[in-house]
């Protein structure tokens, strides 16, 4: 079971709480984390790393090294630098592009919309930082039970601002649209960790790890482990604010 689909972009942690619609009920430290994590979006380009791993830990294929330049216009955003280990034939480009797309037709709705940062509830407050425990909202996601994962949110005191993210399904549960077979998911883990890039600005992702574990058929065991990693993070002009055109006030 790939866990690449997880993810889309600097992917999961940026777009996991970027879309919030925030509300005043928020813990105070977290949302001025959330906050400041939001004022800086889409100001990063970056390189980004995905390794793949068999659920005997066994490399499948070499790494997957792709930009990301948000400064670009929107189909130009993304190049392929390395394929599964080689340098990219035109093949493995058409073979990518479609795969982005298709992750963007499919993808779930982000995590920023499914979880309830105002139920958050503060777990564990050490000397340096808090911790958060954000419920999913119920019923929000297509293929997985809210009920059945715990994320749980680091806040650091001396920044404010979110410095890990941890997901895990609490037990074992049934997915369903799995090429029309029954699947069963044992285990999930996500740990994703985030780096001060630029003193200026808000901690960005630096590495995610996700492993899961399943059935398929109720019989073959099926999972493995994904990491992703960035590099060569620069700061640049989102495209879309080049021209300087807000809503409701041209100003180009």
């Amino acid at each position: 079971m790939s866990m690449r689909g997880c993810f889309r972009r600097g992917l999961f942690l940026i777009a996991v709480l970027v879309p919030l619609g925030l509300r005043a009920e928020m813990p105070a430290p977290l949302q001025a984390a959330v906050d400041k994590l939001i004022a800086d979006t889409d100001h990063w380009a970056y390189t980004q790393e995905v390794r793949e791993f068999s659920r005997r830990g066994e490399p499948e294929g070499g790494p997957t090294i792709e930009r990301y330049d948000p400064s670009k216009p929107d189909d130009e955003q993304w190049s392929l630098r390395l394929y599964r280990g080689g340098i990219p034939s035109e093949a493995d480009i058409r073979s990518w592009k479609r795969r982005k797309e298709r992750e963007a037709r499919r993808r779930e709705r982000p995590l920023g919309e499914l979880m309830d940062f105002e139920r958050a509830t503060l777990v564990e407050e050490r000397s340096e930082v808090y911790l958060y425990r954000v419920p999913i909202k119920p019923g929000v996601s297509r293929r997985l039970p809210s009920d059945k994962f715990e994320v749980v949110v680091q806040v650091g005191k001396a920044r404010s601002e979110i410095e890990r993210v941890t997901v895990r399904a609490t037990e074992g549960f049934r997915l369903s649209g799995v090429a029309g077979l029954a699947a069963r998911v044992d285990r999930v883990e996500i740990d994703a960790v985030f780096a001060v890039v630029d003193p200026a600005f808000a901690a960005q992702p630096s590495r995610i790890i996700a492993e899961g574990a399943g059935k398929v058929a109720w019989v073959f065991r099926v999972g493995g482990r994904a990491e992703i990693a960035w590099s060569e993070i620069t700061r640049v002009k989102p495209y879309k604010d080049r021209f300087g055109v807000e809503i409701g006030d041209v100003k180009a």
